[in-house]
C-alpha cells in the first residue's frame, strides 16, 4: 500500500475541491453550523468515491444522509455508553443527588475489569467504524453497516497491518496540526488576555474565536480524512469468484 500516494491524493482532492473553491468551502462551513448533519451527508458523497469533490447541493438529501450516518455512529457508541454507565454511573449519581458522603466518593474506584473491557471495545469500534461508514455509504443499507463478517473480511483484504498503519497515519496527519493550532491559539489568547487585562469577557471572546477557527478549518480536515479513508477502502483486493 502506497501511503504517501494516498495522503497526496487526499491533500490534492481537498485543496482543489475545498481550499481553492471558496463557495464550496463556505457552503461546507454552513453545513457544519447546521448541526453538522448536511456535512455528514457530504462526507457520504466523498465515501461513495465522488471525484473531483462534489458540489454542496440538494440540501434535503444531505440532511437525510447525514442523519443516517449519525444514527450508525450512535448505535456503535451504545456499548461504550453502557460500559461507561456501569463504571462511573454510581459516582455521578451520588454527585448529582447532592450526596455529602465525601468518604464514600473518595473511596470510589472504577472496576478494573470493566475499564479494560471499555478500552478494548473502544479500540474495536475505532477499527470497525470507518469501514462500517464506507459500507453504509456504498450500499445505502443500514444492515451493511453492522455486517461484521463483511467488515472484517474487507479489512482482511486491505491487510490488517496496512489498515492499522493507515488509521495511525491519518490520525497523526490531522491530529498534529490541530494540536499545534489549538495549543498555539491558547498560548496567544492567554497572553493577550493577561497583557490587556481583558478578564473573563476577554477570555470568552477568545474561546468564541477559537471555536470559529475550528469550524472554518473543519471542512478541510473532514474532507481530507474522508477521501483518504475512501482510498484505503478501495485498496481492498477484490473478491475473486470461485470457478
Amino acid at each position: 500500500m502506497d501511503f504517501g500516494e494516498m495522503l497526496g491524493d487526499a491533500f490534492t482532492y481537498t485543496k482543489e475541491g475545498v481550499f481553492l473553491n471558496m463557495k464550496r468551502w463556505l457552503n461546507l462551513i454552513l453545513a457544519i453550523i447546521c448541526l453538522g448533519l448536511p456535512f455528514n451527508g457530504y462526507i457520504m458523497r466523498v465515501y461513495r468515491g465522488a471525484k473531483p469533490a462534489p458540489d454542496v447541493d440538494q440540501w434535503g438529501t444531505l440532511f437525510v444522509d447525514g442523519l443516517k450516518l449519525l444514527v450508525v455512529g450512535i448505535v456503535y457508541a451504545i456499548p461504550l455508553l453502557i460500559l461507561w454507565v456501569f463504571i462511573y454511573g454510581t459516582l455521578f449519581l451520588a454527585l448529582f443527588s447532592g450526596s455529602t458522603d465525601k468518604n464514600a466518593m473518595a473511596a470510589f474506584a472504577p472496576n478494573l475489569f470493566l475499564m479494560i473491557l471499555y478500552y478494548l471495545v473502544e479500540i474495536a469500534v475505532a477499527l470497525i467504524l470507518p469501514v462500517a461508514y464506507l459500507r453504509f455509504a456504498r450500499t445505502g443499507t443500514f444492515t451493511e453497516a453492522f455486517n461484521f463478517s463483511a467488515i472484517v473480511e474487507t479489512i482482511g483484504r486491505i491487510g490488517w497491518l496496512n489498515y492499522i498503519v493507515a488509521l495511525i497515519l491519518v490520525s497523526l496527519v490531522i491530529g498534529i496540526p490541530v494540536f499545534i493550532l489549538v495549543f498555539g491559539f491558547i498560548l496567544v489568547a492567554g497572553a493577550t488576555v493577561l497583557l490587556l487585562k481583558a478578564g473573563f469577557a476577554g477570555l470568552l471572546f477568545f474561546i468564541g474565536l477559537g471555536l470559529l477557527l475550528l469550524i472554518v478549518l473543519s471542512p478541510l480536515f473532514g474532507v481530507f480524512q474522508a477521501r483518504y479513508m475512501t482510498r484505503v477502502y478501495d485498496s481492498a483486493a477484490p473478491v475473486v469468484p470461485e470457478p
